[in-house]
């Protein structure tokens, strides 16, 4: 009985150092895998966002059997949500007289955005169709140390329906 109260199992200094050193060398290697989940969790993120947006502005037109579209501006790098209120006008353009729905700036972690829309806006009829001038393309691209990514996105005219294919490197 007197030989278990006085045993000395447990573990010594040097066996918790060997632990903590070795933690910390597989922490080390983890964190560059995880900088660049983070780089493409937030470039998807970020076109998930601006697809969204523009199933929105379909959905909207739809239910609400009125004008709506979505506006890139390329200066001031904000993607906008309007209804046009004068339906007479360029369907296809984003005037200051149109009511602004919502305004999200999300080329932050861009490079660049671009699209062969002639006036930088895809708008919605009340039946869904898209209307633009252009190709009904958008392009999105980002290029990093951990991530070099790009997104494009294919609107169709005669549905307004919204495909999006991305590639990561």
């Amino acid at each position: 009985m007197n030989r278990k109260l006085n045993s000395n199992s447990g573990f010594t200094l040097i066996e918790l150092m060997v632990t903590v050193v070795i933690i910390g060398l597989v922490s080390a290697m983890a964190v560059p895998r995880f900088a660049k989940a983070y780089e493409r969790m937030t470039f998807r993120s970020a076109n998930r966002e601006i697809s969204s947006t523009i199933r929105l502005a379909r959905s909207m037109a739809i239910s609400n059997k009125d004008v709506f579209g979505v506006h890139f501006n390329n200066e001031s790098k904000v993607i906008s949500l309007f209804k046009k209120d004068d339906t007479s006008t360029l369907l296809d353009t984003y005037e200051s007289t149109d009511s602004l729905i919502r305004a999200d700036t999300v080329y932050g972690i861009f490079d660049m955005i671009t699209t062969d829309l002639a006036n930088n806006a895809i708008s919605f009829r009340p039946n869904g169709s898209a209307v633009f001038t252009g190709g009904g393309n958008i392009v999105t691209l980002t290029s990093n140390e951990d991530l070099i990514g790009i997104n494009q996105f294919n609107i169709l005219a005669s549905t307004g329906r919204v495909h999006s294919e991305g590639y990561y490197y």
